[in-house]
């Protein structure tokens, strides 16, 4: 069984170019996908999940939340490789989560019997690199060996045999061009590919594997996510997030030490809306998921039939705002989440903007109201 690992630090876009991979290989392979979360909020598994290309009920897919492959789940991982082998799939893909080590999944993989190593893709967050490392020059110094995240993200550029450079389209030419050359000063031997909107080139996973070779760094201790000061916080409300606030908090005290922010949340002032949050750096974003229940259920073109169906659907939901619900989880470091989260909590509406929202009340929402299909 083949394996590819999808690998790259937090926010830079594995989990898209995962979904566009699965659309493209299924057509022609048998494949497996295992996922994996930091957090214990599984966002990443649940979208993969509503594609429907892979399930859980028929052994294609496995996600695992609340910490690493190769440490928490260790076993758990290694079990799961073993089933999805007897299964006789073609290939397995694994997303690792962006605060894994690559080198100790490749290790687990490396002492599986019967699967054959892939390629390792790195997913690159090309305006988090202009923006934080400086088009990548930070990364080639020995400074960066000072924080245990950098020196995290430098393994994970190392250990690739792929570097695949997303979000290009925020970084202007001359920027973007200074960054593939010091990509190649970094990993000489990778292949270097843009990734745009997550549309890899299924056509790299047949690119030649290198001999597993740990990466020499100054500190070859296994960076975990606890020795890089990389935690979770998950923040959960039913009620709706006012739009406007939410909006002043990023905009004006996001902090460096803010990694990742992700999650589904609905606003007062967009009631109907299930909305993806994801924020990576200072790159940001919502995008349309689909409709609440509570909302789709007062929709006057349904059929009779239609309404009864989505009623027995809400039964025992939240009296007020039916199954409309928010959970983000903040990914950073202790510091940067004990002072963003409660902000980040102060965003959500007080009891008595519930009722002005319940008599029908507008509020002020600077976010984008135009669609952009991708």
């Amino acid at each position: 069984m083949k394996t590819t690992l999808l690998t790259g630090f937090l926010g830079s876009g594995k989990t898209t170019a995962l979904r566009c991979l699965m659309e493209e290989m299924t057509a022609t392979e048998r494949i497996g996908v295992i996922v994996s979360d930091l957090s214990e909020l599984e966002v990443d598994g649940e979208l993969i999940r509503n594609g429907d290309l892979v399930s859980e009920q028929d052994g294609t897919l496995a996600s695992f939340t609340g910490g690493s492959l190769e440490g928490t789940h260790g076993e758990s991982f290694r079990q799961t490789l073993r089933d999805m082998r007897d299964r006789g799939f073609d290939h397995m893909l694994i997303e690792a989560s962006g605060s894994a080590d690559p080198t100790a999944i490749l290790e687990v993989l490396s002492s599986s019997p019967d699967t054959n190593q892939g390629v390792v893709i790195a997913m690159v967050d090309a305006r988090a690199l202009e923006l934080d490392y400086e088009s990548g020059i930070t990364l080639l110094s020995d400074q960066v060996a000072q924080s245990p995240a950098h020196r995290l993200l430098l393994r994970q550029l190392k250990t690739a045999d792929v570097l695949a450079l997303s979000k290009t389209d925020l970084v202007a030419v001359p920027a973007l061009e200074e960054i593939l050359r010091n990509l190649a000063l970094i990993n000489r031997d990778a292949s270097l590919t843009v990734c745009t909107y997550g549309k890899l080139d299924h056509r790299l996973l047949n690119e030649h594997r290198r001999k597993f070779i740990r990466p020499s760094t100054s500190d070859d201790t296994p960076l975990t996510p606890e020795a890089c000061d990389i935690g979770t916080t998950v923040l959960r409300e039913a009620g709706p997030v006012h739009p406007q606030r939410f909006y002043e908090l990023y905009r004006d005290r996001l902090g460096l030490g803010i990694f990742r922010t992700k999650g589904f949340l609905w606003f007062a002032s967009r009631p109907a809306d299930v909305l993806l949050w994801n924020q990576a750096g200072a790159a940001m974003g919502l995008e349309l998921l689909g409709t609440w229940r509570a909302a789709a259920v007062a929709d006057s073109r349904l059929l009779p039939e239609e309404r009864q169906h989505l009623e027995s659907l809400l039964q025992g939901a939240h009296p007020i705002f039916g199954d409309r619900n928010c959970e983000l989880t903040v990914i950073g470091t202790e510091r940067d989440r004990n002072i963003f989260c409660p902000e980040m909590q102060a965003c959500f509406c007080t009891p008595d903007e519930v009722a002005q929202w319940q008599q029908g009340e507008t509020f002020p929402d600077p976010w984008a109201k135009n669609l952009r299909s991708v």
